[in-house]
């Protein structure tokens, strides 16, 4: 390797290790990882500019170091052995693949491609395909620990209607444990989170879906839970992809086999979207 390729290789590391702490300054690394990663990208992607710039201020020509080595001690050998006078040159061909330049091009088109033109969101097919509107698994009592209206009363807070602020989560897993059914059933609540269509038992279009998405380490895992809301005639209805808080009464619904969450809206208004809309499987 040159000391123009290594400059190249140096060039490509800095850029990569640049974009990660871009990522970590502009906060958007938030929509791929869980909090407790966020310091690792910063990290690393100090180390990768060190690193490029270092081959960019002190290169190496391996080749020169090559042929005065494993060469040079070949072509000896061919003096000796063969009648081969080389002159102190190695005219042998190294295949160095592809080259720094192709590389360079294939890595650095692509990312800027996808940097430019990525949501940093899931679309609505790509939440159904996470979860989004599957229904909650029915869960054996006997994981769970036991659960009684005076647990919701010392451990959710209210709201200024009187409604316990609820976590998504929480009235999702509800629907596979019965006795939670019943504490749940009818219980004035709090949600909060993003809007999306309702394309379930929604005949009447009177309903959306308010969902968070959860993870445990980073986008990979990512998994979309949600409840449907259920809005009255005259009720306003938020827009698609916004962040709200919607109060009401939860209730359950039976769909074939399965039991799935259902609010009966008494008001939605507008929240602030969080830092990281992702909730940590505890």
């Amino acid at each position: 390797m040159t000391p123009l390729h290594t400059r190249l290789f140096g060039l490509l590391a800095t850029g990569w290790g640049g974009l990660l702490v871009y990522f970590y300054s502009s906060s958007r690394v938030k929509n791929y990882l869980d909090l407790s990663f966020h310091h690792f990208i910063m990290i690393g992607g100090l180390g990768m500019i060190v690193l490029g710039l270092y081959s960019l201020i002190c290169p190496r020509d391996q080749v020169s170091d090559q042929n005065h080595s494993s060469c040079g001690d070949n072509h000896h050998n061919h003096d000796h052995h063969d009648g081969h006078h080389h002159d102190g040159h190695c005219d042998h061909h190294h295949d160095e693949g592809h080259g720094p330049f192709v590389t360079i091009l294939l890595t650095v088109v692509p990312l800027t491609v996808a940097m430019t033109y990525s949501k940093d969101s899931l679309s609505n097919a790509g939440l159904s395909k996470k979860g989004l509107y599957e229904s909650p698994n029915l869960m054996a009592q006997a994981e769970l620990p036991p659960f009684t209206r005076e647990d919701l009363e010392k451990n959710y807070s209210k709201n200024a209607h009187g409604e316990f602020q609820l976590s998504l989560i929480s009235a999702y897993y509800a629907a596979g444990d019965r006795e939670i059914q019943d504490i749940f059933d009818g219980l004035p609540v709090e949600f909060e989170g993003r809007i999306a269509p309702e394309k379930v038992n929604n005949e009447s279009g009177k309903r959306l879906r308010i969902f968070r998405e959860i993870i445990t380490c980073c986008a990979a895992d990512l998994q979309v839970v949600g409840v449907s809301l259920e809005f009255p005639d005259q009720g306003e209805r938020p827009a698609l992809d916004s962040w709200v808080r919607a109060g009401g009464i939860l209730t359950f619904e039976r769909m074939g086999e399965n039991v799935v969450p259902l609010l009966k809206i008494r008001e939605v208004i507008p929240a602030e979207e969080p830092y990281s809309e992702f909730l940590r499987r505890q």
